[in-house]
């Protein structure tokens, strides 16, 4: 009884929760459609359309939506989100989003859901955190290793091994990188340490980079650890 009595209240207050969110975001959409001209709130709804179109479509959750909503709205309340359009700006907010929750999605991911070029979608990533003052959010790489998928298994002691490199490299300049392309050089650099056979062209494969990437991230991160 206790057991299903605590099931309830948890039920209740995830609920309450997502009405909450559901209000709050309502709210944020009325305030900034109110300084709008009717083509601008038409893009501005648009945007927020797409934003939890993009949510759902990545399960990113609650957050992310949150954080991209007030990113659009800001983008529209100082005059240049209007010159943007809507799925680009939709994506590149969540973009920010994802980042500051660490939540191991690319440009990639996003223009491929937003049916975008990565490369626009990367432009106005840039030109949000620049526009709006936005320190630019630390990337935990860490997650993407188990986002590669090989076509020969490797060892979970490789795909940790792989993550601590990562971990040491993030103060010493490589935060710029694809974390993609840093997350297939560091598991192609752990399993050369470990003696388990993969070649750089099968990690790039995998994490849908060019070998070239690779290589020239391999090394770099060599570099930085003779440096050490």
């Amino acid at each position: 009884m206790q057991l299903r009595a605590l099931n309830r209240i948890a039920l209740i207050a995830r609920a309450t929760s997502s009405r909450w969110s559901a209000i709050r975001m309502k709210q944020v959409a009325s305030f900034h459609e109110g300084s709008l001209g009717a083509h601008a709130r038409e893009d501005f709804r648009e945007a927020m359309s797409d934003v939890k179109q993009l949510a759902t479509d990545l399960h990113l959750g609650q957050q992310v939506v949150r954080r991209a909503s007030r990113i659009c709205g800001n983008a529209f309340s100082m005059h240049f989100g209007q010159d943007l359009p809507p799925q680009i700006l939709s994506a590149a907010a969540v973009y920010v989003g994802c980042r500051e929750a660490q939540k191991p999605v690319t440009l990639k991911d996003l223009a491929c859901a937003s049916h975008s070029d990565p490369r626009t979608v990367g432009r106005c990533y840039v030109k949000l955190i620049e526009r709006m003052n936005i320190s630019r959010p630390e990337l935990n790489e860490n997650g993407y290793v188990y986002r590669l998928t090989l076509k020969r298994p490797v060892s979970e002691q490789a795909l940790r091994h792989s993550q601590d490199i990562i971990h040491s490299l993030n103060p010493k300049g490589l935060g710029g990188r694809n974390p993609m392309t840093l997350a297939a050089a560091a598991l192609y650099i752990s399993c050369c340490n470990l003696g388990e056979i993969i070649t750089q062209a099968e990690v790039a494969e995998a994490a849908g980079v060019g070998e070239q990437s690779v290589r020239e991230c391999c090394k770099e991160i060599r570099r930085l650890a003779k440096t050490a």
